[in-house]
């Protein structure tokens, strides 16, 4: 914490003086969660309503569990640059500034701030796990109209932390439901496993989540597996491959794309949000199933070998383990209003307490969609 007074000060004041000035207002409800957006913004709310769609409601059914307070404002960029920002560490094979981290004494408690290097937003984070009548919501400060992902990831991560309090497990991985079976798939950053889910959603029931999953144990005695309500982001790369998703750009930008080599395409990050419900169809997007099998991607992109599949386990396979391990990040703070130190990584006993019975499809060999998704189903079968 700041031994400044005048920066310390200076923080206090914005929080207090924005607390309680959003005009627009709406509701968003998921299982076992409802939460209170704010903002002095019609555009941003207009955006939030767009994305959430069925989610959002003006009376809702459930108590509300957080609210948010989100400003669309350029004020506080020069207090940014007085602030002792400290860097948050990045995960292995990623690299450039992304996040910085300060943790304030606001009235008693500590409140952590989070700036968005690139964007220069800048969002408060209560400690959750604490009751406490003076504790700030969770707000955000700056070109939100601009940056709604980043809004939007805000938002949701607090779902996903909301279950981490109540030891769900958090796993990088996307997911759907295929024959009534719950697939999870993970891979290491940029090994396909958007590009690959939405392949197999083809022949599947429904998008369960994109990029974060939940897994618990049930009353059944089976894992539940949730996801969160993020349209899948893809590259460029996806679309052009993929008829289903071509009406995502314009075919003059498909073909500039298409003329890429096809390495500076596969490397190229340019996100495009897929809204599945739209793309495929009505009520794709399903929050939760069973975990049945998960599929982790070990290949290469060049490579003479043949895509194949392997069944394993991650009892079997531990080296399979940091494609689906993820840290719940800089926002998360633990049932005693404590939050996650920096560098602080989730331990491996920890994913196989839930998951080493969990069969998983190894995919090997040289990265080939349309194989893995014939490999995929015809092992799918045999569960």
């Amino acid at each position: 914490m700041t031994s400044n007074p005048n920066i310390q000060k200076k923080l206090t004041k914005l929080i207090c003086e924005t607390k309680g000035s959003a005009t627009q207002s709406l509701y968003f409800e998921l299982p076992n969660a409802c939460y209170h957006l704010k903002t002095n913004s019609e555009a941003l709310m207009a955006e939030l309503a767009r994305y959430f769609g069925k989610l959002v409601t003006q009376t809702p059914t459930n108590r509300v569990h957080q609210t948010f307070e989100l400003n669309e404002t350029q004020q506080q960029l020069e207090l940014i640059e007085q602030i002792p920002w400290v860097d948050w560490t990045r995960e292995a094979g990623k690299s450039g500034r992304k996040d910085a981290i300060f943790d304030l004494d606001y009235q008693g408690q500590t409140v952590r701030l989070l700036h968005k290097v690139k964007t220069d937003m800048l969002f408060v984070q209560p400690a959750i796990g604490k009751t406490n009548d003076h504790q700030p919501p969770a707000m955000a400060f700056g070109p939100a109209e601009s940056h709604p992902n980043q809004i939007i990831n805000f938002i949701l991560t607090q779902y996903l932390n909301q279950h981490l309090r109540q030891n769900w497990l958090l796993g990088h991985a996307a997911a759907l439901q295929i024959n009534n079976k719950g697939i999870a798939v993970a891979g290491l950053s940029g090994g396909g496993k958007s590009t690959l889910m939405l392949h197999l959603l083809e022949s599947g029931q429904h998008f369960i989540s994109n990029d974060r999953v939940l897994i618990s144990p049930n009353i059944t005695g089976r894992l539940t597996l949730r996801g969160i309500p993020k349209q899948p982001r893809i590259n460029p790369g996806t679309i052009v491959h993929n008829p289903r998703l071509h009406s995502l750009m314009s075919d003059a930008q498909r073909q500039v794309f298409l003329a890429l080599p096809t390495e500076e395409l596969r490397a190229l990050e340019h996100k495009f949000d897929a809204p599945v419900d739209e793309i495929f169809w009505e009520n794709c997007y399903q929050p939760e199933t069973t975990l049945d099998a998960m599929i982790i991607l070990n290949w290469k992109p060049v490579t003479k070998e043949t895509t194949q599949l392997k069944i394993t386990s991650l009892t079997e396979s531990p080296y399979l383990l940091p494609a689906l391990m993820k840290s719940p990040g800089p926002f998360y703070s633990d049932v005693h209003g404590n939050f996650l130190k920096n560098g602080v990584i989730p331990t491996e006993s920890d994913y196989l307490k839930y998951l080493s019975k969990v069969p998983v499809l190894e995919l090997n060999g040289k990265v080939d969609f349309s194989k893995a998704k014939q490999l995929v189903l015809q092992a799918i079968e045999t569960l």
